[in-house]
């Protein structure tokens, strides 16, 4: 297989970025085994094979006539009312975000318009495969990838990857990695000019609970834990405005098994309001520790922070798997 298309493909796996440690097949062969996920709801971009200009590092670009938001940490004015928060240890349902939805303020770019949606996330990638001549031997490959987006409405645009030094999570995943350079992802900064078409835009829903239930709860099989996933996904493809992160804080309100949490701050220095669901509570529950999907929420402006991972116990740390740095809207590329 061509490296490139190779990589083209390792960036469209819906499971990329997920660490899987040696000797971990069988598990996730049985996670596999009871995993319905539909994504029917949320529709990963289509970008057609095409290779263009590559650059040698990420370049920083003044950019004008842009209403972009930076997610800093922001305090509230003074005597403005918090949401309330709830210790992690046990979780009620998710009322927060209602009270985040019926206080939260615009942000910069709400109200405003532009010939390209700017998304600008961070996050990590990898990909993992059973090591030749072995049935049970994992070997992974580990980066940090951050990715700018600039998105028309007819699918052009640009996308630039900045991709991290490679990592390894034991020696021999060192070793067989050395022996097959080719299998490395290139680190650098990838550029991507997209034309009309490259991308394919996804629909945003309308404003209410409802319609936002109706795109984003599906398949109800594998339980609310998909909802946050559906969330984040919606957020690594659109701005949602001030309309939509409302209907979509009400929706999770109403979700049974998404509960709030407690505050957190995630890697880019911010905090935020964490809710959660646990994997496995579907319709037909399953037995035992599935793991946590979190998402970190601004108590402000309700736009959403980070999405991220971790075990059903108090105890377990979250592992922030990608964090939402900038979105907004521009009439230029960066």
């Amino acid at each position: 297989m061509n490296k490139r298309v190779r990589e083209l493909l390792e960036a469209a796996d819906p499971a990329r970025g997920i660490q899987v440690g040696a000797g971990d097949v069988e598990e996730v062969l049985r996670l596999a085994s009871n995993d319905v996920t539909s994504y029917g709801a949320v529709v990963p971009v289509r970008r057609a094979r095409r290779l263009v200009t590559v650059g040698a590092a990420f370049a920083v670009v003044a950019v004008a006539a842009m209403t972009v938001t930076i997610l800093r940490p922001t305090a509230g004015p003074a005597g403005s009312s918090q949401p309330p928060t709830v210790p992690g240890a046990a979780g009620v349902p998710a009322h927060c975000l209602s009270t985040i939805a019926d206080r939260m303020r615009a942000t910069s770019y709400d109200g405003q318009a532009g010939r390209y949606e700017y998304l600008h996330r961070r996050g990590q990638g990898g990909s993992s495969m059973v090591q030749p001549g072995s049935r049970t031997q994992l070997v992974s490959v580990l980066y940090s990838e951050e990715t700018s987006r600039w998105l028309a409405a007819d699918g052009s645009g640009r996308l630039r990857t900045v991709r991290g030094a490679p990592t390894y999570p034991d020696d021999a995943s060192r070793n067989f990695y050395a022996e097959h350079p080719e299998m490395i992802p290139n680190e650098g900064s990838d550029t991507d000019d997209l034309r009309p078409g490259d991308f394919t835009v996804l629909p945003l829903p309308a404003p209410q609970p409802a319609a936002m239930a109706e795109a984003l709860y599906q398949a109800r099989e594998n339980g609310p834990s998909h909802v946050l996933v559906s969330v984040a996904e919606l957020n690594n493809e659109r701005v949602v405005d001030f309309a939509r992160r409302a209907a979509v804080l009400r929706f999770l309100a109403g979700t049974d098994g998404v509960t709030c949490r407690d505050e957190q701050t995630d890697p880019a220095g911010r905090t935020g309001i964490v809710v959660s669901a646990d994997f496995g509570r579907g319709p037909r529950p399953s037995p035992g520790d599935w793991g946590r999907e979190y998402l970190l929420f601004d108590p402000q402006t309700g736009e959403l922070l980070a999405r991220g991972g971790g075990a059903n116990s108090a105890a377990g740390g979250v592992t922030w798997s990608t964090v939402y740095l900038e979105r907004g809207y521009t009439d230029v590329l960066g």
